[in-house]
């Protein structure tokens, strides 16, 4: 990347990547998106393909089932929202699937992609402009989200990607940026057999938040477990709020939890993680949960000096904070420690 001029900036890439040039700071910024070469795309014609090829569509309401896929090619701006329900189902192409048109919440999906399935594969769309949830896993096993730009931050609730009471999903090579939480796992309750959150894992990709979390774990969450969760190799641009805030309530056991080789941009910010089982107004039972077993490795933030507290205490001698680990925690250059913390504190 180099500057010729106040005008000009020359960009040579290496290959495939996710870029944000910010001249005017994280209000004005240019998202550059080099995307690798497709790989024997769907025809038109195919059986069980639903195509929009280049160009503007308004189709609303998409509704795909099992053994279909969804393709919006290259060039292709999709005014609409996805229905995907079934098993075996593909979501794909680098096209962009636009929900700016719809007022807040008034979308003619839930979200900007419902999935409600086995099997299903979210890869290379740019997302942009959601008017909810953007991504939403419900009720679902094996899914796997991959390559995917998430463009938001255009209203309130516009959460990125929001696996719930869903098991064995995958959030990789993504980019997301949104007003509300980045990824939120909840245990929101319903009648499937299995309700747990249970083996999620996000990595290789690149989160900015303008005024939530990055991370939010266990808020409106009834189901019984949230565990195996594994957040490794993300680079996170901006944040607001606490970016990892690890919140159940209503019995639920947050545990088995892997935060590590994490690279954050701070702004000054109050907090850095806070783990805390709460109860708050999402709660149907007015009860606090339960966290254990989480670990963060080879976490380090640069930027601005502030006080990034590090909170962690339980809400009584039952629902507590357990077998918390801290390794190569790097604040501003100083590794985290007790003492370390309580210091700055004091100031």
């Amino acid at each position: 990347m180099r500057l010729e001029s106040d005008r000009v900036l020359v960009v040579s890439l290496p290959g495939p990547r996710k870029l944000s040039v910010e001249p005017d700071g994280r209000k004005g910024p240019l998202l550059l998106f080099a995307n690798p070469p497709e790989v024997d795309p769907p025809k038109p014609e195919t059986p069980g393909v639903i195509y929009f090829g280049p160009g503007i569509h308004r189709p609303g309401r998409i509704e795909v089932a099992s053994h279909q896929t969804l393709y919006l090619a290259a060039g292709a701006i999709v005014k609409g929202g996805v229905w995907a329900q079934g098993e075996n189902i593909r979501i794909t192409g680098y096209g962009i699937l636009d929900g700016s048109g719809y007022e807040w919440r008034k979308g003619p999906t839930p979200h900007v992609i419902s999935i409600r399935g086995t099997n299903v594969d979210v890869s290379g769309l740019t997302i942009r402009g959601a008017s909810h949830w953007t991504i939403v896993p419900r009720d679902s096993r094996h899914v796997t989200i991959r390559g995917v730009k998430l463009c938001g931050s255009r209203v309130q609730n516009d959460d990125g990607i929001n696996p719930c009471n869903s098991q064995d999903v995958r959030i990789t090579d993504c980019f997301i940026r949104s007003d509300d939480d980045c990824v939120a796992l909840k245990g929101l309750e319903f009648s499937a057999p299995n309700s747990n959150v249970e083996r999620i894992t996000v990595e290789d990709s690149i989160l900015w938040c303008d005024r939530a979390r990055i991370f939010l774990l266990g808020h409106e969450s009834r189901a019984p477990f949230m565990r195996g969760i594994t957040l490794r190799n993300l680079d996170i641009l901006h944040f607001t709020m606490t970016p990892f805030l690890f919140e159940p309530g209503e019995e639920m056991r947050l545990e088995d939890v892997t935060v590590e080789n994490v690279r954050l941009h701070g702004a000054g910010q109050a907090e850095l993680i806070r783990l805390r089982p709460v109860v708050n107004q999402y709660m149907r039972n007015q009860v606090p949960g339960h966290v254990r077993n989480i670990r963060f490795r080879n976490v380090n933030l640069t930027g601005t000096p502030g006080r990034y507290r590090v909170h962690l205490s339980g809400a009584d001698a039952t629902h507590a904070v357990r077998d918390v680990t801290f390794e190569n925690v790097v604040v501003l250059g100083e590794p985290l420690t007790a003492g370390y913390r309580l210091e700055r504190l004091r100031r």
